[in-house]
């Protein structure tokens, strides 16, 4: 996917800038803007000028009902204040107009690719009774100035048409729900969950540099395939070198099955921000992660990196990571940055018990891009097993053993006295 204009996918140039001829005037009214129709997507996006990301600040996020205000022809709209010496032209503002409803607020910084609004036809697009939603796109040196060429912004020519392409529209979000699940969800009645999981194998201590198992894993693993719903794995890593990211990769494979996707999981250690990995440089940690990602596919895993967007911004290269591995995006917002790749995405939580079979809150994520397939080792059927009456001896031998195994957590070893 990729954001050439103010959309995602195709855009189509329905009026062009700097023409002559409306309905509205006699044909003698001059068009400051470009009219745009998001065909695959519409959500009115900050665009990028000329390939380049930008940033500004919106200064007028509304609709103008008084007409001796000019600006009530736009209907909702969204004006951006550029910040200074980032376009070699004169452009300063930004005005997305006729919007049926709008994203942001006065006041709010906004970068390329942040939603802004959704197109609509309000305004004199209304009172002409267009007949397409569309998003009049104006850009001017000053706020009261006159619409200049808008096609450096457009992403476009300045000419009716279509462009760009379909596969270039962002993902829909109406893929698979899966959950992420740990220690941190207590014991889970497997037999009641809904979804496939994505389970913690476990983590490096921030402080010790120890390297432990989750304490539900054995539960969790076992639950998860008796009713075949595990998804994959991941591990929280506090590496500091290469050689300790690779042998977290194979700690994983120690404890865990291969022929799934074993994601690297990178974030802060606490919210403090101490931990043993918090100080590494974006090129260590992602040299961390390409080491723990390389030697779990070499180990049989699809690997992935796990993070969030603002952590992917300047302490890991996330983007770069996802030209090989699964990408693993959290972001909560309503506005998210749909142009960082995933195929995971970790949108939000529920509430406590919001998950059937599950007591505190969990992770919400949505497949939005099917995953790569890795064939998975022929592990056979599941078996009943029977064994009994037996000594205590032997009882209180095969309800260790049992437990080491979690299956007595996952509700799947159960006994009598008789």
């Amino acid at each position: 996917m990729r954001l050439a204009s103010i959309f995602y996918g195709r855009v189509q140039v329905v009026y062009s800038w700097g023409r002559y001829g409306w309905t509205r005037g006699g044909g003698k009214t001059w068009h400051g803007g470009i009219d745009l129709v998001g065909l695959d997507d519409k959500t009115i996006r900050m665009p990028y000028y000329k390939g380049k990301k930008i940033t500004g600040k919106v200064v007028r996020a509304r609709i103008v009902l008084d007409r001796s205000n000019k600006t009530w022809e736009w209907g909702y709209y969204v004006c951006v204040q550029l910040d200074a010496d980032q376009t070699h032209d004169a452009v300063n503002f930004l005005y997305f107009c006729h919007c049926s409803s709008l994203l942001v607020q006065v006041g709010q910084k906004v970068s390329s690719g942040d939603a802004l609004a959704v197109m609509g036809r309000t305004g004199n697009a209304a009172l002409g009774d267009c007949p397409y939603d569309h998003c009049h796109l104006e850009v001017r040196a000053t706020a009261t100035g006159k619409g200049l060429d808008p096609t450096a912004y457009a992403g476009c020519d300045n000419a009716v048409g279509i462009y760009g392409t379909a596969e270039d529209a962002a993902p829909t979000e109406t893929g698979e729900i899966v959950i992420d699940v740990s220690y941190h969800q207590g014991i889970i009645d497997w037999t009641k969950v809904p979804y496939r999981a994505l389970v913690r194998i476990g983590y490096r201590g921030y402080g010790t540099g120890k390297l432990m198992k989750d304490e539900q894993f054995d539960a969790n693993l076992a639950g998860a395939k008796a009713i075949n719903k595990l998804l994959g794995f991941y591990f929280f890593s506090q590496a500091i070198t290469e050689d300790e990211a690779r042998a977290e990769a194979d700690f994983c494979a120690s404890v865990a099955p291969t022929g799934y996707p074993l994601f690297f999981d990178a974030e802060w250690s606490h919210s403090v921000h101490d931990g043993r990995a918090d100080n590494l440089t974006k090129a260590q940690r992602t040299a961390c992660a390409r080491a723990f990602c390389v030697r779990a596919a070499a180990l049989g895993y699809q690997p992935g990196v796990y993070t969030f967007t603002s952590f992917a911004a300047a302490n890991i290269d996330y983007e770069g990571l996802c030209k090989d591995y699964i990408g693993w995006l959290a972001d909560t917002r309503a506005n998210y940055d749909t142009s960082l790749p995933r195929y995971i995405h970790q949108y939000g939580q529920t509430a406590k018990g919001g998950v059937p079979g599950i007591g505190p809150e969990t992770d919400l994520n949505r497949i939005v891009k099917t995953l790569p397939t890795l064939d998975k080792p022929d592990e056979g059927k599941l078996q009943i097993v029977t064994i009994g009456p037996i000594s205590m001896g032997d009882a209180v031998a095969l309800m260790a053993l049992c437990k080491e195994r979690g299956l007595t957590e996952a509700g799947l070893y159960k006994s009598e006295w008789v």
